[in-house]
């Protein structure tokens, strides 16, 4: 069997989008893709290769500063960026997106077909985002819910004037309209990863993922890969030495990781607000949706 780095050096001017709605198992996911490449993990250098929104790397590459730019004129040069990046690269990316599959003024979507290789498209059940978004936003649960449910929702939106996030606007929609976005197109190839499928067999899911990517992978390495991209451990490294994606107004950026959390953690009312939003995308994922058996002590 040929190394990992041989085969990714074969697929070298590709990428594989790892696209997901925040707080869906994406930091994981390159967490263990660190841990199979490099045999360690370290959250403050996690070896994948950036993110799609990547300020830096846009203004590098056209020369121009971003913030003086709108969304639509940024829009028609992503897929240009990411063409002459990967011209330059010498395997194939992996590279993380929280941005849905969307389209610029012209029709075209944002993603540079030709060069995209594959999407990991990693989901979770929204009522189990709400409490974690909203711990990464640091706001409260209600304006996580009101985000969620936001058909034109966004991450690092550029408001007037200069704007200093070091991401580009990300348009998510809302989170079932970023799911359909994502699973819906058919320009390239994409699997599916249920969060909660994952967190029971992690080493079946990740190996599935790779397959599907074209990467031969002995389950011996994956299984390895996992153990050292375990939750408790990267919680013990951020509690350790911190975490620079971290928002800096916020204690954690790893919190249980549980599934099902959100029992204990959102009143009914929030619970009605995510269902009478997602439900038809919930149900076609399989999740079941609760009978509202709560933590009486839950606040509304």
């Amino acid at each position: 069997m040929k190394s990992i780095q041989k085969q990714l050096e074969e697929l070298k001017g590709k990428v594989v989008w790892m696209a997901s709605y925040p707080k869906s198992g994406n930091t994981w996911f390159r967490c263990f893709l660190s841990a199979l490449l490099t045999g360690k993990v370290d959250i403050n250098r996690i070896n994948t290769d950036g993110i799609f929104s990547n300020r830096h790397l846009f203004d590098s590459v056209t020369d121009i500063d971003s913030r003086l730019l709108d969304e639509d004129e940024a829009k028609l040069r992503l897929s240009d960026v990411y063409r002459f990046h990967l011209k330059h690269s010498p395997k194939l990316e992996f590279t993380k997106v929280h941005d849905a599959y969307c389209y610029d003024k012209y029709g075209n979507p944002i993603f540079p077909t030709d060069i995209s290789h594959h999407v990991i498209y990693l989901v979770r059940n929204p009522l189990d985002i709400v409490a974690s978004f909203a711990n990464h936003n640091n706001s409260t649960k209600d304006n996580a819910i009101q985000l969620m449910n936001n058909s034109n929702g966004y991450l690092a939106k550029q408001k007037n004037g200069l704007n200093i996030s070091n991401q580009l606007p990300q348009l998510m929609y809302d989170w079932s309209g970023h799911v359909r976005s994502w699973l819906d197109q058919t320009d390239i190839p994409v699997t599916m990863m249920r969060y909660e499928d994952t967190k029971k067999d992690a080493v079946a899911n990740f190996h599935r993922a790779l397959t599907a990517v074209g990467l031969s992978v002995s389950k011996k390495k994956v299984k390895e890969a996992v153990e050292l991209a375990k939750f408790d451990k990267l919680k013990s490294m951020e509690d350790e030495g911190g975490f620079r994606e971290k928002v800096a107004t916020v204690k954690s950026f790893f919190r249980s990781g549980k599934s099902g959390g959100y029992k204990d953690e959102l009143s009914i009312n929030q619970v009605d607000s995510i269902l009478d939003a997602h439900y038809q995308v919930m149900s076609s994922l399989k999740y079941n949706l609760p009978e509202f058996s709560f933590n009486a002590n839950t606040a509304l």
